[in-house]
This record gives structure tokens, C-alpha cells and sequence, in this order.
């Protein structure tokens, strides 16, 4: 890793490089992150959603949880997903479009700036590092949610310091969708600091985590 990448270890979430690289990357987007379906799935399980409740995809990209989290809220629940890439969310439009979902509706900002319709039963931390290392990101989603409200995460964490091969693997595959490495080691501590009680489940040899609780 060069100097660029040094410093990213330092900086907060830059959201005009975030606005660069989705542009480059959303096309390919769903293509070249299926290796994550299995951790998607997971982490709207995690969200123990029941029908009728209304769930925030926070970050949703190009919309690739909104079918597990269309089925888990059924018929009379709601998805709300928000982003700020307009070449993602582009993405996601065309997805509801072509399903023919008319209960996904779609947010185009920062969750950190948007106001959102209504307070929500869950929110979903889907491969979202730069968000989750916003404090007002994190906060913001927070207090959208009703009291009970749940939450789960799934993302990239460092490997152990003695596992350098995996650690390279991690850094060239997340290189492309995140602006810092900032709290890579507990990329959920914001959101800890907001729900007592966080389940964190770390698979550290795969540089993986899951986290999930209840505001």
C-alpha cells in the first residue's frame, strides 16, 4: 500500500471521492459484489423483521437487499432506501421499476441530511464503512428510529496484524467502495456508542463482521 492509501487510514469519509468512485463502479456493481449475497442475506435475518414494519436500507446502492427486505416485511410494509450516489440510486430505480415493487421507495442524499417521511422499526448497515464512520450518519439513523428500533451491519474489518496475505486481499477488494480506512479495526464503534448492548460477531480471518442490536 502506497502513501494515498496511508493517509486514507487517517481521513474521515470523503463524500466527493465517494461520489467518483460509484460513478465508475455502479454498473458493475451487482457483478462484481455477488460474493457478498450470502452476508446480505444475513444481515436482514439479523434485522428480525415482521410484516407491516418499515425498514431503512441505509446506503442502499444499487438496491440489491430490497428483495429480502420486500419479503420480510411483506405486502403491508414499507422499504425505504437512501443514498447519495445518483449513479447507484439510478441503479436501484431501475430495479424497483422492473419488479414492479411499489412498496420501495427511494431517497436520493446523505442520511445525515435527508429528512425521512417517517421513524422506521429497522435500519440496515449493508457494506456501508463510509457511512458508519459519520458520526452524524450514525446518529441520524438513530434517531429515525422508533423506540425497539433494530439494527444490523454487515462490512469489511482489518484481519489480525499477523495475517498480511488477507489483509492485502481486504484492502484491493474494498479499495473501490470506500474513501477511508478510518476504524477499520471496529468500523462498528459509532454505532455501539448509540445501542447498549451491540452483538458483534467478528470472523477476522475472512475480515468480515456482523453486528446487531436493539435501540
Amino acid at each position: 500500500m502506497g502513501s494515498d492509501e496511508g493517509r486514507r487510514d487517517m481521513q474521515l469519509p470523503d463524500r466527493d471521492a465517494a461520489f467518483d468512485l460509484y460513478a465508475a463502479h455502479a454498473a458493475a456493481y451487482d457483478e462484481d459484489t455477488d460474493w457478498a449475497e450470502g452476508d446480505r442475506a444475513r444481515a436482514v435475518e439479523l434485522l428480525d423483521l415482521q410484516p407491516g414494519e418499515l425498514v431503512i436500507d441505509v446506503g442502499c446502492g444499487t438496491g440489491l437487499c430490497f428483495a429480502r427486505l420486500r419479503k420480510a416485511v411483506g405486502g403491508s410494509g414499507r422499504v425505504l432506501g437512501v443514498e447519495q450516489s445518483v449513479d447507484m440510486l439510478e441503479q436501484a430505480q431501475a430495479r424497483v421499476r422492473d419488479a414492479g415493487w411499489s412498496n420501495v421507495d427511494l431517497i436520493l442524499g446523505s442520511i445525515e441530511d435527508v429528512e425521512l417521511p417517517a421513524r422506521a422499526d429497522a435500519a440496515l448497515f449493508c457494506f456501508t464503512h463510509d457511512v458508519l464512520r459519520l458520526p452524524a450518519a450514525v446518529e441520524s439513523v438513530v434517531a429515525h428510529l422508533r423506540p425497539g428500533g433494530r439494527v444490523a451491519a454487515v462490512g469489511p474489518m482489518w484481519a489480525p496484524w499477523w495475517a498480511p496475505g488477507m489483509n492485502l486481499l481486504i484492502w484491493y477488494c474494498t479499495g473501490p467502495y470506500v474513501t477511508t480506512y478510518e476504524g477499520f479495526e471496529t468500523p462498528w464503534s459509532h454505532l455501539a456508542a448509540h445501542v447498549p448492548g451491540l452483538v458483534v460477531e467478528r470472523h477476522e480471518l475472512s475480515g468480515l463482521y456482523f453486528a446487531w442490536g436493539t435501540i
